[in-house]
């Protein structure tokens, strides 16, 4: 009868951490000062406004390399779709958050591309995409309002249009 109890009590434990979004890889908070330096070395390059990446850095993972939750990796939460649509390095690095970081930029640049491609890129749009994918945000005539509304505050404001809901840390 212990050991039934015992089984019951751990299937409802792993049950529980299943549903969690991030899977604890030990946590990997790195510095705003650290991440804010490499977004802001890399994004202009690519046409993206760093503040933007910076605050969907914070949206995804609070700045936690090892974040994970059942389909992305790293501190910028990329799929392993997202991620062989823009490189060739192996997913297992996602979890190095400068490369992280880097390769979100490629893909935030591919998707901008996207709707600059049908002339409708805005930064609403680009979060939309980022977020639900740009098939998702197509699928509703590109129109944000449409969307889903996300539960996260920093995505909310950044479908409002707003492009620093998260402030940079200062010089």
């Amino acid at each position: 009868m212990r050991i039934w109890k015992k089984c019951i009590g751990l299937c409802i434990v792993l049950t529980f951490l299943g549903s969690c979004k991030y899977l604890d890889r030990n946590a990997n908070f790195i510095s705003d000062e650290k991440v804010w330096e490499k977004i802001n070395a890399k994004a202009p390059a690519s046409g993206l406004n760093p503040t933007f990446v910076y605050a969907i850095c914070h949206a995804e993972s609070s700045l936690n390399a090892n974040a994970e939750s059942s389909v992305a990796r790293g501190m910028m939460q990329l799929t392993e779709a997202a991620w062989q649509d823009v490189t060739k390095l192996h997913y297992r690095q996602a979890f190095e958050w400068e490369t992280n970081v880097e390769v979100g930029i490629l893909y935030l640049e591919r998707l901008k591309g996207m709707l600059e491609s049908v002339d409708l890129f805005s930064y609403p749009r680009l979060a939309a995409s980022y977020r639900y994918g740009f098939g998702a945000l197509r699928k509703e005539k590109f129109m944000v309002s449409r969307m889903k509304t996300p539960v996260n505050r920093i995505y909310r404001k950044l479908f409002a249009g707003e492009l620093a809901p998260v402030s940079p840390p200062s010089n």
